[in-house]
């Protein structure tokens, strides 16, 4: 199991929380919960509810769109992110290619930390923000 410092470690390299702040990403890593998938394991599947952020910690995991493999998650990335945030069904399946281990941050915890916590969100806009300039030079 991971300590809360870590958890914060790790969440300091994940893309999209770069600029949050340490005191901030503690509050993250406190409603994070270590889950871990064996090899084949389904971690969502299309159509499902979007409940939770997860980030890959170690692992491998495919991406999937129907039956066709779209692309792979691995080490500090986020998975899920898009579909909770829109408040849709899941648009894809996670599938673990090995054994994974995940930090799965619930969608009630974490909207309710960035309601109570406005760094957190100026931080994510931000980081969105510059992914947005990114793709739109290419």
């Amino acid at each position: 199991m991971l300590t809360t410092i870590e958890k914060v470690l790790l969440l300091q390299g994940v893309d999209i929380l770069v600029d949050t702040e340490t005191e901030n990403l503690a509050k993250i890593a406190a409603i994070a919960r270590e889950v871990r998938f064996e090899e084949g394991a389904t971690i969502f599947k299309e159509g499902e509810p979007s409940d939770a952020l997860y980030i890959v910690v170690e692992g491998t995991v495919s991406v999937r769109k129907g039956s066709q493999e779209i692309g792979l998650v691995k080490d500090k990335e986020t998975v899920g992110g898009t579909d909770l945030f829109e408040q849709t069904p899941r648009t894809l399946t996670l599938v673990a290619l090995t054994g994974t281990t995940t930090l799965k941050i619930e969608h009630e915890g974490l909207f309710d930390l960035l309601a109570d916590h406005f760094d957190i969100v100026r931080g994510i806009l931000k980081r969105l923000s510059r992914i947005i300039s990114q793709l739109l030079d290419r």
